[in-house]
């Protein structure tokens, strides 16, 4: 097993940004990819620092990307850079061909935490034939929600997402997304501490999945926003996977 740290220029983005690669020690044909996204505040370093992640990784056959983005919320602002493309299409394609991982949908999954559980939503749910499954820990899964809930906020989210009424409907509601779905793949697998801040939310979004008829499983686990729920969701994230 390696660890790659990879400095590129992104066409997306248009500058330099960075990605870190698990790469497993004997990766065959039947090997998985998980596209795993960082929080708000944190960057493509943040799961190798705050959990077992190589450890629970070293046990797998799983090719795991950690793309760095910011604090931009997977979403491309106004004359901003492409961060919902560079996600959801530049970076797989260069994992694929830097280092000869599959290319279909039956190999391929996304998760995230937080900020990061969002963009999975979004980005699975926007590429459905791309992804096999979508894994949420702890997701902002609502933006207008989160946006009244944070005025201090405003400013910033209006350079994100535009107006409050720009996000509905849109590729940043969730909502919208798990409605227009007219497959029951990717199947969406969510957790959440019973004490974390966006719990109310994410009760909500299991709701609204499971109205919809999608594939789900909505884990409940004690604690709250943080590290100790993550380490312990990532590991039966992989295993999930490895069985697969």
């Amino acid at each position: 097993m390696a660890v790659s740290h990879i400095e590129f220029y992104s066409e997306k983005l248009e500058m330099k940004t960075r990605v870190n690669v698990i790469l497993p020690e004997h990766f065959d044909k039947g090997g998985k990819v998980l596209l795993l996204l960082h929080g708000l505040g944190d960057d493509e370093n943040t799961w190798l620092e705050q959990t077992r992640i190589v450890s629970y990784a070293s046990e797998s056959n799983i090719t795991i990307i950690m793309p760095r983005v910011d604090r931009s919320y997977y979403t491309t602002s106004v004359g901003g850079p492409q961060y919902f493309e560079y996600v959801s299409q530049e970076i797989l394609q260069r994992c694929q061909n830097w280092f000869n991982i599959p290319n279909n949908k039956e190999q391929t999954f996304i998760a995230g935490i937080s900020m990061g559980g969002f963009g999975a939503l979004k980005v699975g749910l926007t590429n459905p034939k791309k992804f096999k499954q979508i894994f949420v820990m702890s997701a902002m899964p609502d933006v207008l929600t989160n946006w009244r809930n944070n005025s201090e906020r405003d400013e910033w989210y209006r350079s994100l997402f535009g107006e409050p009424e720009q996000v509905q409907g849109s590729i940043n509601d969730i909502s919208y997304l798990v409605e227009k779905q007219d497959n029951i793949d990717p199947e969406i697998w969510q957790l959440c501490g019973r004490s974390d801040p966006f719990y109310d939310m994410n009760v909500i979004l299991d709701q609204q999945i499971r109205q919809k008829g999608l594939k789900h499983q909505f884990v409940e686990v004690s604690g709250g926003h943080e590290w100790s729920v993550w380490d312990k969701a990532i590991r039966q994230v992989l295993n999930i996977i490895d069985d697969k």
